[in-house]
């Protein structure tokens, strides 16, 4: 199934059709899934306080008292974050290539079985007698990554309310990171142990996904297939205009077949190099021939994108800022307590813990960029913010960091719109979902990192080097970006030019996927999804 094809003002179905209320159970019940597990691994800060209160790993502090910690015992569990962190991104690709292959509720129950064994697991998890913290908050980032991306398909369902379906379940990805606060808070409150919290959430886990896979299993089959759209967009076009360049999947059916060997590639990477290999008039004359590149454009191949000056800094980006972000989380506990929070029986990490989930406060501001003042402002943006809050975290004074606090979130949420926005603009739907996957990979890879930087910060009691390098790195991306702004705005003046001359609006040339700008997952149509609909779509007359 494709999970994000560009429409046109017609859409798969009528968004007049009533919606089945099945349908919208099904989009309530995937809300409060995302809620409780997608990003749940990223509310450490209140789990560590309650590692801490327990003391685990303590016993790797030999000459220690009880009542203080060393470096050994803080590198550890930090290991048990920057793992688990790096694995919802390292997972990403697999993960959306078998959610294209089996579909949402297969997917769902592989979620189940990482999401449900994780926490039961991390309940019963002790370093002394049972250490599987690591493999248990491995896991919680595993069947959290794959319940936020087997997400996206239910907004299919509901189709009138599609944009803000997905906009709500990146939302919630964040804000999901305020399960284990709310757990940290009974405990505090009511005295229930780790054990009893995490094995009675997994016992309510089973009935969870137990309800959502009962709801996939009568929803999955209502979901659109591709031709279906390609074949109600055709037969609108085809009585108004004969040519669609903002969407080679939505070409006229006769159009179509013509151009299948070198459409499925079409990207604006693709177009650039066509208007740059031949002269103009020729350009006009393969378009208006419905034989845009047949041979040209099949020479487009995932292998050559992956080649452009686009994707390696697509590649850098967001390697630097992925691992800049979780290296902030991961060592954000330690410096608050060097700052005195301690003072204030934790306020500050319990603030930074409700403060990180409400990056939907930013969605209005990141839409208005990104659609408005283009990409490359919307990544100076992400950039500029990055250099705040690390600045201001260097500065040793304990109210300022709620402005670090609020200032990372609106970061976090400007990257990861950006960098989703970037992927779909510049190489087209064609090889978005390996593009993007294999952009978190490898910088999942990057982000180990922070392993060795964390165990340093700790080992010299002090985190102005790591921050500095962290600013610094952050700002050499501001001339990188500017190479970027000043390519893709040579590429849209040859665009430009060809769109001039075939009479056509050169400012629809790169129409944005609505709704995907705010979508934090790579879970995009593979290959065998489009070559499925292809299939089917070739045996239509």
């Amino acid at each position: 199934m494709a999970l994000c094809d560009p429409m046109p003002n017609s859409t798969l179905r009528d968004r007049d059709e009533p919606v089945r209320p099945l349908a919208w159970a099904l989009v309530v019940v995937v809300f409060l899934s995302d809620i409780l597990y997608a990003g749940l691994i990223f509310g450490w800060a209140p789990l560590l306080l309650l590692l801490h209160e327990e003391d685990q790993y303590g016993e790797l502090c030999q000459g220690a008292t009880s009542a203080t910690r060393c470096s050994a015992q803080d590198s550890r569990l930090n290991m048990v974050y920057a793992i688990a962190s790096v694995a919802t991104n390292i997972s990403s690709l697999p993960v959306g290539c078998m959610l294209d292959y089996f579909g949402p509720k297969c997917s769902i129950a592989v979620a189940a079985v990482f999401e449900i064994s994780g926490l039961f697991l991390l309940g019963a998890a002790d370093s002394k007698t049972f250490d599987v913290f690591l493999i248990a908050y491995t896991f919680l980032a595993i069947g959290g990554c794959i319940t936020m991306m087997a997400s996206y398909p239910a907004s299919f369902l509901v189709l009138s309310r599609q944009t803000a379906i997905l906009a709500a379940i990146s939302c919630l990805f964040d804000s999901s990171s305020v399960v284990l606060l709310a757990m940290y808070t009974i405990h505090s409150s009511f005295g229930f142990t780790r054990h009893q919290i995490f094995f009675f959430y997994g016992c309510a886990s089973i009935w969870m996904y137990a309800l959502l896979l009962g709801l996939w299993q009568v929803n999955e089959r209502y979901l659109p297939d591709q031709s279906e759209a390609e074949t109600t967009a055709a037969a609108t076009l085809a009585q108004t205009k004969d040519i669609t360049f903002t969407s080679p999947l939505l070409q006229p059916i006769a159009r179509r077949h013509s151009m299948r060997d070198s459409i499925e590639k079409y990207g604006t990477l693709s177009e650039d190099e066509l208007i740059e290999g031949k002269p103009l008039s020729d350009v006009i004359q393969l378009h208006k021939a419905a034989t845009v590149g047949q041979t040209l454009l099949s020479d487009f191949p995932l292998t050559k994108q992956i080649q452009t000056f686009e994707f390696g800094f697509l590649l850098a980006y967001s390697s630097v800022h992925v691992l800049r972000a979780n290296l902030y989380i991961g060592t954000n506990n330690k410096l608050l307590e060097d700052y005195g929070d301690a003072a204030t029986n934790h306020f500050y990490t319990k603030l930074f813990s409700f403060t990180l989930p409400l990056g939907f406060l930013f969605v209005p501001f990141i839409d208005y960029f990104v659609e408005k003042k283009g990409l490359a402002t919307s990544l100076h943006i992400a950039t500029g913010l990055g250099v705040v809050y690390n600045t201001l975290a260097m500065l040793p004074i304990l109210p300022l960091q709620a402005v670090v606090f609020f200032t990372f979130t609106g970061f976090r949420a400007f990257l990861y719109a950006a960098i989703s926005a970037f992927a779909a603009k510049i190489f087209g739907l064609a090889n978005l979902g390996r593009v993007v996957g294999i952009t978190f990979t490898c910088g999942s890879i990057v982000s180990l990192l922070q392993i060795p930087a964390v165990a340093y910060a700790n080992e010299v009691g002090n985190h102005a080097l790591v921050y500095g390098l962290s600013t610094a790195l952050c700002v050499a991306l501001v001339p990188l970006t500017e190479c970027y702004r000043y390519r893709a705005a040579q590429r849209m003046k040859r665009q430009a030019i060809v769109w001039k001359a075939l009479g056509e609006d050169e400012t629809m040339m790169l129409s944005p996927v609505k709704g995907l700008q705010y979508r934090r997952s790579p879970c995009l149509p593979s290959p065998v999804a489009r070559q499925r609909a292809l299939s089917k779509h070739d045996s239509l007359p």
